[in-house]
C-alpha cells in the first residue's frame, strides 16, 4: 500500500467518526440527519477534519468504504442524508391536515380522474 492511500483511509475513518456523532446528535434530538456540502464542510472543521468535502471527494469515500455506506441514506449534488434511528421520514410527514404530503398528491390525483376521464370522452374522435 502507498503512503497516500493510508491518509485517505485514515480521512474516511475520520469522517466516520464525525458521522457517527452527527448521527447520534440527531437521533436525541429525533430529527433528520440531511446536510448541505458548506453544512459538512463547517463540522468536519470544528472537529479538526483535514480535507474538504464535496460531491466528488465524498463519492470516492463513500464507495471505498462500507462503513459510510451503511451511515449514509443518500447523497447527491446537493448534500448528504444520514440515517438516523427515530428520524421523521420527509415523506412521511404530515402536513397541516393530518395527511402525509404523498396522501395528499394521492388524493388530488384520485379526484380529478373522473373529471380528466370524462373530458376525454366527451371531445369527438377526430
Amino acid at each position: 500500500m502507498r503512503f497516500f492511500e493510508f491518509a485517505e483511509d485514515d480521512a474516511a475513518e475520520q469522517l466516520v467518526i464525525v458521522l457517527r456523532n452527527y448521527i447520534g446528535r440527531s437521533a436525541s434530538k429525533k430529527a433528520s440527519g440531511k446536510l448541505n456540502w458548506a453544512g459538512l464542510n463547517q463540522i468536519l472543521k470544528t472537529n479538526g477534519f483535514d480535507h474538504i468535502a464535496d460531491y466528488e471527494t465524498f463519492k470516492a469515500m463513500y464507495d471505498s468504504s462500507a462503513a459510510i455506506q451503511n451511515m449514509v441514506k443518500n447523497f447527491n449534488q446537493d448534500g448528504i442524508e444520514l440515517n438516523v434511528p427515530g428520524a421523521p421520514d420527509a415523506e412521511k410527514e404530515p402536513t397541516q391536515d393530518g395527511q402525509s404530503s404523498q396522501e395528499k398528491v394521492d388524493q388530488m390525483a384520485a379526484a380529478a380522474a373522473p373529471q380528466q376521464l370524462a373530458q376525454q370522452t366527451a371531445t369527438p374522435q377526430l
